[in-house]
Formats: structure tokens, C-alpha cells, sequence
């Protein structure tokens, strides 16, 4: 065999080794896009996201709200971009409303957002505020529950930020448009029963 043949036949060998790990990783990729669509496709039902409206809070996280109604418990984790937005937006804004905030994470992180929250905030850091949570059944943040006698009366996913959170807290139960958040009412409510 020739210098010349053995040179192609090398060069066959590493172009169909380079056109096989190409073929690898575009499968690779397709089955990730499938896995990630298909997730995406299942989105979460935020009015199954946290206590039922006019269900009584667990004993536990009763012992950390105020006596005053209504009363406001704001879930924001020390690892979510959006919770941290809704803070620093906040930037001092004082509330005439009792609120207490639940901030779960990182101690270095948690302590940064409680750093940042008003002063009139109670805040709770962990291990108590995953624990709070959990026994919420709390999953997306930043959420916010409004509770009155210990039951939770109004619950909503502050997806727009600090201007979701006031026009909550400012709407009370008056039926207000409501642009800057989604409000989870009674499920006999918005499916017509």
C-alpha cells in the first residue's frame, strides 16, 4: 500500500470519527430540547401553589404572624433574580400593613435580602423560613398570602415585582383591576360555579 492510501484511509477514519461525535451530540441535544420543552409544557397551576383561600394556616407558621388583620406573609428565596428585583425595588418603602417575610436560602444570601427589606418587616431566615414553607407547600416565590383570624384570604405570584406586592396589599378585597399580578381567587369563583 501506498504513503499516499494509507494517508486517505487515516483521513477517512478521523472524518468519519469527527461525523460520528457530531451525530452524538446533535442527539444529545434533541433529546435535552425534548426533556426541557416537555417540562415547560407542564407548567405549574399557581392557585395549587400554597394553602387553599379559606384555609387555616398550619399551627407553625401561625406562631410567626402578628395579631393584626389583615396580615401579610411574603415568601421571597434568597436564590431567585425576581425575588431579589422585588426587594431592592421596595428600597425602604414603609408598610402601614403587618407583613412577614420568609426568607429561605444561603445564610449570606438570605441575610442580603433581609438586609434590604423595610425596616417594619418581620423578617424569618432559616432553617424556620424553609420549614415555614414547606409546611405552606410553597413552591414559586416571590409569593405572597393575605391572612385574616388565621385563615388565608387572598393569595398571589408577584411575577411583576414590588408594584404587584403594594397593589395587592393596597386592593384589599375590593375588586380591583388587576394588571401587575396574577390573583389566585376561590376556585368556585373563576371556574363559574
Amino acid at each position: 500500500m501506498s504513503v499516499l492510501a494509507v494517508a486517505a484511509l487515516v483521513l477517512v477514519c478521523i472524518w468519519l470519527g469527527v461525523l460520528t461525535l457530531v451525530v452524538v451530540l446533535l442527539v444529545r441535544q434533541v433529546g435535552l430540547l425534548t426533556v426541557r420543552l416537555s417540562m415547560a409544557s407542564q407548567a405549574i397551576s399557581l392557585d395549587d401553589d400554597g394553602p387553599e383561600i379559606g384555609s387555616s394556616l398550619p399551627e407553625d407558621v401561625a406562631s410567626v404572624m402578628p395579631e393584626e388583620d389583615p396580615a401579610y406573609l411574603l415568601l421571597v428565596s434568597a436564590g431567585c433574580d425576581p425575588c431579589r428585583e422585588l426587594v431592592a425595588e421596595l428600597d425602604g418603602r414603609r408598610f402601614e400593613q403587618s407583613i412577614v417575610a420568609l426568607v429561605p436560602g444561603r445564610e449570606e444570601q438570605a441575610s442580603e435580602i433581609a438586609a434590604l427589606l423595610p425596616s417594619d418587616m418581620r423578617v424569618v431566615l432559616d432553617p424556620e423560613a424553609t420549614d415555614l414553607a414547606e409546611s405552606l407547600d410553597l413552591e414559586s416565590t416571590p409569593f405572597v398570602l393575605e391572612v385574616e383570624g388565621g385563615t388565608v384570604t387572598r393569595k398571589v405570584h408577584l411575577y411583576r415585582g414590588a408594584s404587584a406586592l403594594i397593589e395587592f396589599m393596597e386592593s384589599g378585597s375590593a375588586s380591583v383591576q388587576k394588571r401587575n399580578f396574577v390573583e389566585i381567587m376561590e376556585k368556585e369563583a373563576t371556574e363559574g360555579r
